[in-house]
């Protein structure tokens, strides 16, 4: 998996998206991005961990929890990037596939 095409095909459709890094790991900032939660839109800053996390194989953070959002209401608080982010408890996301259809598998977790 390239992390520059990767990180390039999520910036054309967020072309705010910053990409960092936690230890060793590329980590891609998405403020203000628009997303359905529990079908109503939801705008708030994301943050896409594509490598192993907590017992999961990725993890996509939120600015905020959204408990009764789709089919996880089992949130937990982390320490990413300096910052505190929540995560819904999600599985399903293969870590093989793409940054961009990666965070489509997340974002079914609060639809």
């Amino acid at each position: 998996m390239n992390e520059e095409e990767e990180f390039n095909t999520l910036k054309a459709i967020h072309p705010e998206a910053t990409l960092h890094s936690e230890g060793s790991v590329s980590v891609v900032y998405l403020p203000a991005f628009k997303f359905l939660a529990g079908g109503k839109s939801v705008v708030m800053a994301l943050l896409l961990y594509p490598a192993s996390h907590g017992g999961y194989v990725s993890r996509l953070f939120f600015e905020r929890s959204l408990p009764g959002c789709g089919q996880s209401n089992n949130w937990n608080q982390f320490a990413v990037l300096g910052s505190s982010w929540w995560a819904p408890s999600w599985q399903g996301v293969n870590p093989e596939q793409p940054w961009l259809s990666m965070l489509g598998a997340h974002l079914r977790a609060v639809a």
